[in-house]
C-alpha cells in the first residue's frame, strides 16, 4: 500500500440539504446522527484518512454554509480546492434548480476540478411528490461533465440512514487520483 495525497474537498449546496449530516457520517462512521436542522455558520472543516485501492488518501473536508447570508464570504473557501461534492435535496426541487448558482460560484473560484453530484435524502423519497428524478439529475451531471471535461458522477444517498454515503467520496477519490 502506497502513501497517498491530501486533497481539499469542498462540500456545497443549498441550506438544509443535509451536507453536514452527510459529512459527519463520512468522518465518523460510528457517530449517532441526530435528525433536525442546525445550520453551518460559515464553514466546518474536518479531516479523514481512508484507503482507496492501494493508496491512502486524506480528505480535508470543507463543509460550506448554504445560507445566502454567507454567500459573500464563501468564495475565499474555494482557494486551492481539489474537488467538490455538490449536494441537493432530492425531495426539494428548488435545491436542484439552484445548482446552476453553485456551479457559477465554483467555476468563478476554481480551475477545472472534479465534481461529484449528490442527491441526498433518499430515505424521504416516499414522503413527497416534489421529487427530482434520477434522469434529470443524471442529465445535469452530464451537463457538468461537458463544462469541465471531467466525468461527473451522480449518486443518490441518505445521510441519515448512511445509504451509499461512502460512494461520493470514493468516486471523488478515484477522479482525484486519475487527475
Amino acid at each position: 500500500m502506497s502513501t497517498g495525497d491530501t486533497f481539499k474537498v469542498v462540500i456545497c449546496g443549498d441550506f438544509a440539504v443535509g451536507k453536514t449530516t452527510f459529512v459527519r457520517s463520512f468522518l465518523d462512521e460510528d457517530q449517532v446522527l441526530l435528525e433536525g436542522y442546525k445550520p453551518t455558520m460559515g464553514v466546518d472543516i474536518g479531516r479523514k484518512k481512508f484507503k482507496l485501492d492501494e493508496k491512502v488518501l486524506t480528505f480535508q473536508i470543507w463543509d460550506l454554509s448554504g445560507q445566502q447570508s454567507f454567500k459573500s464570504i464563501r468564495p475565499q473557501f474555494y482557494s486551492r480546492t481539489d474537488g467538490v461534492i455538490l449536494v441537493f435535496d432530492i425531495t426539494r426541487q428548488q435545491s436542484f434548480s439552484n445548482l446552476s448558482l453553485w456551479l457559477e460560484e465554483i467555476f468563478n473560484k476554481t480551475n477545472r476540478i472534479p465534481i461529484v453530484l449528490v442527491g441526498n435524502k433518499l430515505d424521504l423519497i416516499s414522503t413527497t411528490d416534489d421529487i427530482v428524478s434520477f434522469q434529470d439529475a443524471e442529465e445535469y451531471a452530464n451537463h457538468i461533465s461537458s463544462l469541465t471535461g471531467i466525468d461527473t458522477p451522480y449518486i443518490q444517498v441518505s445521510a441519515i440512514t448512511r445509504q451509499n454515503n461512502m460512494d461520493p467520496f470514493i468516486s471523488l477519490g478515484k477522479l482525484l487520483i486519475e487527475k
